[in-house]
């Protein structure tokens, strides 16, 4: 039943997010509805992306709808720091997931029959079946930032890095 009156609420959010596109024009601060994953507007495209990915048909995503100067700052810091001697120590692992953490609202995967919380822990062990198509759609949704935005957005994805044998630490060379 929970999962059933989800759905509902999705399906309510998505219809309400077309009326005001449809309605009203919006600016910049306007309240965006979140992006559901996958769509469960688009029936033959969410029943192709459960096939490719394999997640379950009551199992979606609730994404932010933007990703705000918040958001970089967040996976900026991150994923570089300057030390001391002015040399910037990358954390490459970091960077790529550290957005899952800014921009999953909430989901429907369940453990054990049970509703799994949305929480770092969590979202770090998500399967790459689940995070990977998450990331896909967060990377259209950064193709729509200007290059700079997405260089200072995404600056593990630009630049040349050099593994640091001594430690887990990467280097990125300006």
């Amino acid at each position: 039943m929970f999962m059933f009156l989800l759905r509902i609420a999705f399906i309510v959010v998505r219809c309400i997010e077309i009326v005001r596109k449809v309605l009203i024009k919006m600016g910049a601060f306007d309240e965006k509805q979140p992006i559901i994953l996958p769509d469960p507007e688009q029936p033959e495209e969410s029943a192709a992306f459960r096939r490719k990915w394999g997640w379950e048909t009551h199992e979606q995503v609730l994404l932010k709808p933007t990703v705000t100067v918040a958001d970089q700052i967040f996976v900026s810091n991150q994923t570089v720091r300057s030390k001391k001697n002015g040399e910037m120590e990358m954390f490459a692992g970091v960077g790529r997931y550290a957005i899952l953490e800014r921009m999953i609202i909430n989901w429907t995967f369940l453990r054990n029959g049970q509703r799994v919380p949305v929480t770092p822990q969590n979202i770090q062990q998500l399967p790459a079946n689940y995070s990977n198509p998450i990331l896909e759609k967060l990377d259209q949704m950064a193709a729509a930032m200007t290059e700079e935005e997405q260089q200072d957005f995404l600056t593990s994805a630009n630049g040349h890095i050099e593994a640091n044998s001594e430690s887990s630490l990467v280097r990125l060379h300006q």
